[in-house]
């Protein structure tokens, strides 16, 4: 019979344990404990959430496999027949080598972390039940205890009748004259609830001197029974106490959850029935169990101003806290070096690649139809004024001019001899005849002297290679040479459309070239063109800009980088402006 009675408290005992385990994680779906049969060949239920709950058989492969590997386990992002996905948790729980039982849980699919700190709330609840099976007292009155605390519980309605109830239960369940419980908040102890009293004035004296005794031993991090000659705690305000009660036994235990001080309770009782350690161990076992869901229970009860406001203040504990100290100090090194970054002024420099261009760029072209004969330079080569670039064939032109003379000294003796005949309309023919010769020779005279292309001014050739082409005719008017001059020249900047709002006229900057690369070349804008151009799948503007102090070794076409002064900016805007305007843009465009 009292086995059977044992096996019922136990039954009971695991479905309340059971069910503040859910409460503390509200993902779950579903849940079982189940532990090993009298005969240990079998595993059999002891407690399920929901009660009505008959189709456990997924639970089974976690827990064969939980049992297997001895330890917490977890199989994440199982399908169901409902097309949802769940993750199993799975908890091993032993006593030494005893087997005690295995926890089950089945949890909405979850990321990393928050399957991290379910396993964390299994490992802690795992602790409670160890204490149900601990040989430090006899097990029926510790299930006697915490199932008749939990049902006691469970049927209040809200957290104040909760306390009430508790308080009323401790004192007859531990046989005292008064047990006070009280909440820790802002660094004290407030007293909530006092067995005996349905009212009370927190401000009474006798009020205070209980939240004293309270905060003594929630400093000490210690339990606390007096009188006891032989502690070495700090306990004056605990004297106070048993002063003002006269005759009586006093015992304070706090209450931790999640590592925090959640209040403390004061028991006591006459003088003749001290406080002894069992005693003492199960009511702080006890109270460590209901703890959780008193916790719970207050929160459930808290207004949304007031939920808001503490999750606030506990994220801003987890922010400034000393966990992940050192990924809080690379985030607070980023965060001071942006703040610095908005203080710092800087040039705001506009990049663009560059080329280098003459100023002034004349060709040399065909004065006339031949054949080319010869060519003395090609692109790079750089010429004086007057230097001879090339020649052109003068045979035909040479012949011509002879036929030419010939012709003209003919006409001058026709000319003589109708002079001396006083022929005067022979006279006025043949002048008219020398004069059209005349004008004929005239002009082969200077073909011949153009066959010789010669360099207008000093200047380096940027195209033109004839040599490939010697022998071949050549067209009036076609081009041969592209010639520029040295000394004079201007830089193509090829400015990006996301910056081209930022360049304006009369703006400085400086230019690197490839070939002279240690150096910086001061330049100066002198034109924006207003015709966008697609060059390497980027939308750019050609920006023209005079070089100042142009060193003699620049020849046109190299190629290099500038940067142009756009004004004074902020560091951080220099670095995030490019990103913040496209980010606008695509908002807009979206």
């Amino acid at each position: 019979m009292s086995s059977l009675k044992n096996k019922d408290m136990k039954k009971n005992f695991s479905q309340q344990w059971l069910e503040i385990l859910c409460l503390i994680i509200p993902e779950t779906n579903s849940a079982m404990f189940l532990m090993p049969s009298s005969d240990n060949k079998k595993i059999i239920s002891l407690a399920k959430l929901p009660s009505d709950l008959n189709q456990y058989a997924d639970f089974m492969p976690v827990v064969k496999y939980a049992l297997k590997k001895q330890k917490l386990v977890c199989i994440p992002n199982i399908p169901s027949k409902n097309k949802k996905y769940y993750d199993f948790h799975a908890l091993p729980i032993y006593a030494d080598t005893e087997l005690l039982g295995v926890i089950v849980l089945k949890v909405e699919h979850l990321h990393s972390e928050a399957r991290t700190k379910i396993s964390k709330s299994l490992q802690d609840g795992s602790h409670w039940l160890k204490l149900a099976h601990s040989n430090q007292y006899h097990e029926d009155g510790f299930y006697n205890n915490i199932v008749g605390l939990l049902a006691a519980s469970f049927e209040q309605e809200n957290y104040q009748e909760v306390l009430i109830q508790l308080v009323t239960e401790l004192t007859k369940k531990f046989d005292c004259d008064r047990v006070s419980f009280s909440e820790f908040k802002d660094d004290h102890s407030h007293v909530v609830a006092l067995s005996n009293s349905a009212e009370f004035n927190p401000n009474a004296n006798l009020i205070q001197k209980y939240a004293d005794a309270m905060d003594e031993a929630v400093e000490q991090d210690s339990n606390i029974i007096f009188p006891n000659p032989d502690s070495v705690l700090i306990l004056q305000s605990h004297q106070v106490l048993f002063d003002g009660l006269t005759t009586a036994s006093l015992c304070t235990i706090p209450l931790i959850h999640k590592q925090q001080v959640f209040g403390a309770i004061t028991l006591t009782r006459s003088i003749d029935k001290p406080f002894n350690n069992e005693t003492i161990n199960m009511c702080q076992q006890t109270l460590a169990l209901i703890t959780p869901f008193l916790s719970l229970k207050k929160e459930d009860e808290q207004s949304l101003f007031h939920k808001v406001s503490q999750s606030f203040h506990k994220n801003m504990g987890e922010v400034f806290g000393l966990k992940h100290l050192k990924l809080k100090f690379a985030a607070l090194g980023v965060i001071s070096i942006l703040f610095i970054a908005t203080l710092i002024q800087t040039e705001f420099l506009i990049k663009s690649n560059a080329v280098l261009e003459g100023r002034v760029q004349r060709v040399i072209a065909a004065p006339i139809e031949g054949y080319l004969i010869s060519s003395y330079v090609q692109a790079g080569d750089t010429v004086s004024k007057g230097d001879v670039m090339a020649t052109l064939e003068d045979a035909e032109l040479k012949l011509e001019l002879t036929k030419l003379n010939g012709q003209i000294q003919q006409a001058r003796r026709e000319y003589r001899e109708a002079l001396s005949s006083q022929d005067l309309v022979k006279v006025r023919v043949v002048s008219s005849q020398i004069n059209q010769i005349a004008a004929e020779r005239d002009l082969t005279i200077e073909q011949l002297e153009k066959i010789r292309l010669l360099a207008p001014f000093d200047g380096v050739v940027i195209e033109g290679d004839l040599n490939k082409i010697l022998g071949s005719p050549v067209e009036r008017g076609e081009m041969l040479f592209k010639i520029a001059p040295l000394a004079d020249y201007r830089v193509i900047l090829k400015v990006d459309e996301r910056s081209i709002s930022y360049i304006k006229q009369g703006q400085q900057g400086r230019l690197s070239l490839a070939s002279v690369p240690n150096k910086r070349l001061p330049l100066t804008i002198e034109k924006i063109t207003a015709v966008a151009s697609s060059e390497e799948g980027t939308t750019i503007f050609r920006v023209e800009a005079a070089l100042h102090d142009a060193p003699k070794i620049l020849r046109p076409g190299m190629e290099g980088v500038g940067k142009i002064n756009a004004g004074q900016a902020n560091l951080l805007w220099v670095w995030t402006h490019d990103m913040i305007d496209w980010i606008k843009l695509w908002y807009w465009s979206w």
